[in-house]
This record gives structure tokens, sequence and C-alpha cells, in this order.
């Protein structure tokens, strides 16, 4: 059995300020992650080497994070990870999924595959795609897809597609309004026949030059094309749809009970290595409940937060329930609370910064407070 991984970064939810100037894939996670090297890892674990990464937009952030993607790759003899972008998209109404892998046809068509599986970067979870295409091949279907039964569809996934199902096969979908708690939501994790894929992305030509995978899915499910699968998932999902669910989730995460249902001791999530030395702690340090990556230098006081690498907390500084990406300096004696940096910025000595607890300030790229 011979898989092709589709990691899909096109119709991505935007995160304001954070998805501005890059692609929802290499908006950091955690102070370490980029939220693409989730469905990365989850192909590497479920063992398919073979990986085709769609860029929507931001390509020099996706090709710096990833590199040769030799990191997620177990077998590099056989596999391979290749990035398709579309450079001749006459506007952005038609730089879809779609028209991506069609213009980067001949590349994509000579996989040797038996299946394809898309994932896409937003959901973020540790899920081992062995049992699904077991599940998939078994049934006889030509497409499956991989769904979260949730109970807070009226706060949570708004936008997302849900689904009705009978008898374990999709029998229609909707948008979720939020009308209701609880709701099948479809993860747009897809497995298709491979032929059967190939031949629906060039015909999905004849019925929008639009469409985008998702569409296709749905286009194929409400008018009884082809059977779909429908196949629940029960592990932690966490849908970074939008800039208040990538605060909100960064420092949820900070709670082990909740952690330990994304990082599993035996489902790694690989990233891109950064030969930076460890966090050194000065002797007045104080840090509680925290991530703090490599390379950092702290000095001050650091609660509740979330410090990426190269970042400077000098004495005296107080940072607390934050999001600091790399390079950010925090200087003596400053107070910065509820704000998330973006890189490289600089907050001076003895100023205060605070957000809202349900508000968080977000100060841009290179800025200077």
């Amino acid at each position: 059995m011979k898989v092709f991984g589709i990691c899909n970064l096109h119709d991505a939810p935007h995160l304001g300020k954070l998805t501005e100037k890059r692609t929802i894939g290499t908006v950091s996670f955690l102070g370490r992650y980029g939220l693409m090297d989730f469905p990365l890892s989850n192909f590497s674990n479920s063992g398919i080497d073979r990986v085709g990464i769609l860029v929507d937009s931001s390509l020099h952030s996706v090709i710096s994070h990833v590199r040769d993607g030799s990191i997620w790759i177990n077998n590099t003899k056989t596999g391979n990870q290749r990035i398709f972008y579309n450079e001749n998209v006459p506007s952005s109404k038609f730089n879809t999924d779609i028209n991506n892998l069609l213009a980067n046809r001949q590349n994509f068509e000579n996989e040797k595959a038996d299946y394809v599986v898309v994932a896409p970067a937003f959901f973020v979870m540790s899920i081992d795609f062995k049992p699904y295409l077991d599940q998939h091949i078994a049934s006889g279907k030509e497409i499956s897809l991989i769904y979260k039964h949730v109970d807070n569809a009226d706060e949570e996934f708004i936008n997302c597609d849900i689904i009705d199902i009978k008898d374990s096969v999709v029998d229609k979908f909707a948008i979720n309004l939020g009308k209701n708690k609880e709701a099948d939501v479809s993860l747009e994790v897809f497995i298709f026949n491979f032929k059967t894929f190939v031949e629906l992305v060039k015909k999905s030509r004849e019925i929008s030059t639009l469409f985008n995978i998702r569409d296709l899915v749905r286009h194929i499910a409400n008018n009884q094309m082809y059977q779909i699968n429908a196949f629940a998932f029960d592990g932690l999902v966490i849908p970074i749809l939008t800039f208040q669910n990538f605060v909100k989730y960064s420092i949820d995460l900070l709670s082990y009970d909740i952690r330990k249902q994304l990082f599993k001791e035996d489902w790694p999530i690989y990233t891109t290595t950064h030969n930076t030395p460890p966090t050194m702690y000065g002797e007045q340090a104080e840090v509680r409940n925290s991530f703090v990556a490599n390379g950092s230098i702290i000095k001050g006081t650091v609660i509740n937060s979330v410090i990426s690498r190269d970042v400077i907390i000098e004495e005296g500084a107080v940072v607390k329930d934050c999001i600091l990406y790399s390079g950010t300096k925090v200087g003596k004696n400053a107070s910065v609370q509820f704000v998330v940096t973006d890189k490289n910025v600089k907050i001076k000595e003895i100023i205060n910064v605070s957000g809202e607890k349900d508000e968080f300030i977000y100060i841009s790229v290179g800025a200077h407070i």
C-alpha cells in the first residue's frame, strides 16, 4: 500500500495580523512549532513519507521552515517532500488547492500511489492515519473523511463543515452557524483512492474553476456522486480558526492535563531544529507554568506564558499571560500582560503594556515600544 500525503495550506482561516505576511502553516505555536508541523508529523508517524505541501502564499516562509523536508521523512531513499505552488494565478479567487495541483499536474500525477490523505494545518491534533486507511480499504469505497463529534459547536468550529451521517456514510454537509451545541465536524482530513482523486481534480473544473477540495467533497456528497465514509476521531482537536483561538489554546496547553492529550510519548511532533544554546536563567529569574524555548535569556519573571527562541527578559521585568515570538526583548523593570508580540519586538525599560484576558494586544513585527 503506497500513500501520498498532502499537507493543505489553502482554504485556511486568517488569524489577523499573524497571517498577514505568513501562511497558516508557519504560524509559530507554543514557542517552537509551526502549525504545519502537526500534520507533517502525523504523516511521518503513520509511515507516510511521500508528501506534498500545497502552499497558498508566503512561499519563502514555508521553504525557510521545512528546508529539505528530511526532518519528517523516515526513509530518505524512497521518501520525498515537495512543495507545490501556483505561480500563475490570475487573481486570489483562483488561488485554490485544486488549481495548485493542476498547475503542478505532472509532478503530482506521477506519484505511484494507491491512496491520498489530505490534511489541513489549522486543526491541531495527533492522529494515526493507519487505522483509517485500513477502514477505508476494507469499505471498498472511493472516498472517506474523518470527523470529530463535539459538544461546543455553538462556541467553537464556527463556519466549519458539519455532516449528517447515516449508516457510517456522509448523508449531507452544512455550515456550522453555531445553532446547536453538539455536531459532527469535518476535520477536512480526506482519504481518496489515488486514481479517483486524480480524475476528480481534473473534472472539478467542469463544475467550477473556483472549487477547492473541500467544495469538491461537499459537492460529491450532496449530489450523491459517491458514497463517502465517515470515520470518527476521538482524540483532542484544537481548532486554530481565529486569533482568539490561537491565544486561548496556546495558554490552555500550559495545563499538563490538556497538553498530554496532544503530546504523546509514542507520537513525537517534529520541527525544524535551531543551533542555539539552552536558555540562560539569571540569579533573580522566576519562571512558573510557562513554555520557554531554547536560546532565550531570562533574568526577570515569567508566569503563564509562551516564550519563543532568542527572547530576552531583562532584570526586574515581569511577563505574565503572554505569547512572545522570537527576538522579542522586554527591558528592565517593564511589565507586560495579555500581550502577543510578533518577531523582533523591543519593549523599553520601565513601561507597562497590558491587554485584557479576553482581548490580547498584538504588537507587530519589529515594533519598538
